[in-house]
């Protein structure tokens, strides 16, 4: 374990009293393996969209970074149907167990984004689309481009394995949460399921009173499964001027500090809906981290701001989730799942 993660936790020593002095299963017996809907997945870390820019990694790599690519499934920052150049500086700063960011979903937009995805021709992993706007046909018509895009290019790379759905962002300037509404969550749903047959992910908003009905709205509205959560809208100050320091004033919190209330929301979507496959994130930082969203409902688990410390972080969370499924004598991590939910 990287001493320079933080917030990582050692594998806890096996209690006598509690379970066998070795551990119930070998590492290597651990079947990583778990299906996100229809998407078969070799384990379930996935990176959390804005944070793991596969490309510029790739780029940086002397060898070929793909063959071992960190992540079940890869999603790219967010695209929106035209360019946007996100919020004026600064957009990034650390805080106290985390980090805020205020980038804004700054991106080229979805055709010169399209055009550039040459770059990912080497990766096998599915890609799954990260999606923005301020209304449900700015949603479909991203959508509508991607399926044109891979429309006749059956078999080629990267394949797209389905959309995730950002409704939640909580730093752009002036814009609408429509992850906060139920009844805009579902039209977004709804626009972006006539155009696609592939699985979608809705990414849900921490910053409501009650996670439940939009949860109910999107997967009524039609979406494969649920993400969440999403940044927490915060503020910092400058130390000095006590004004605030972000260019957009505020900004979505990240990283250990969010971890407790993340897994709250997570838990109670996978008790109000169990059979819905969940992306589960917010401070995940350890294996013992990806267990905890596993055990209270999570399929998947998406790394965020532990990928700014470094790019070896996926790997070792990988490991260590390994070894804690081991430790507690599980077969695999769909034997973990919703552990954490017995007798709720």
């Amino acid at each position: 374990m990287s001493a320079a993660a933080p917030g990582a936790r050692p594998v806890p020593a096996p209690d006598p009293a509690e379970r066998p002095a070795l551990p119930a299963v070998p590492e290597a017996e651990v079947d990583l393996g778990v299906r996100l809907g229809p998407l078969e997945l070799e384990h379930p870390l996935v990176d959390a969209s804005g944070t793991f820019d596969a490309v510029e990694y790739a780029r940086r790599s002397r060898g070929d970074f793909f063959a071992a690519f960190p992540y079940a499934a890869y999603v790219p920052k967010t695209v929106t149907v035209e360019p946007r150049a996100g919020n004026p500086p600064p957009r990034v700063t650390e805080t106290a167990a985390g980090m805020i960011n205020a980038i804004g979903l700054a991106n080229p937009g979805v055709e010169a984004w399209l055009g550039s995805l040459s770059e990912l021709g080497a990766l096998r992993q599915p890609m799954i689309v990260s999606v923005g706007g301020n209304a449900p046909e700015h949603y479909a018509a991203v959508v509508r481009a991607v399926e044109a895009w891979a429309a006749g290019r059956a078999g080629a790379r990267p394949a797209v394995g389905g959309y995730e759905l950002n409704v939640s962002c909580p730093n752009l300037s002036g814009g609408r949460l429509i992850g906060a509404e139920p009844a805009a969550t579902a039209e977004v749903v709804a626009a972006v399921r006539a155009e696609t047959g592939r699985p979608v992910f809705t990414k849900l908003t921490p910053n409501v009173t009650d996670v439940l009905p939009v949860a109910a709205a999107a997967l009524g509205a039609g979406s494969t499964g649920l993400a969440l959560v999403n940044t927490f809208k915060a503020l910092v100050l400058e130390p000095k001027s006590l004004r605030p320091f972000l260019g957009n004033r505020t900004g979505g919190l990240c990283g250990p500090a969010i971890k407790p209330i993340a897994l709250r929301m997570v838990a109670e979507v996978a008790a109000a809906f169990p059979a819905v496959p969940l992306v589960g994130m917010g401070g995940v930082v350890c294996g013992l981290d990806a267990l905890e969203f596993i055990a209270c409902g999570a399929t998947a688990v998406a790394v965020g701001a532990a990928n700014f410390r470094g790019v070896e972080a996926p790997r070792r969370i990988l490991d260590e989730l390994r070894r804690e499924l081991a430790v507690r004598g599980f077969g695999g991590a769909n034997e973990a799942r919703g552990v954490a939910l017995a007798g709720a």
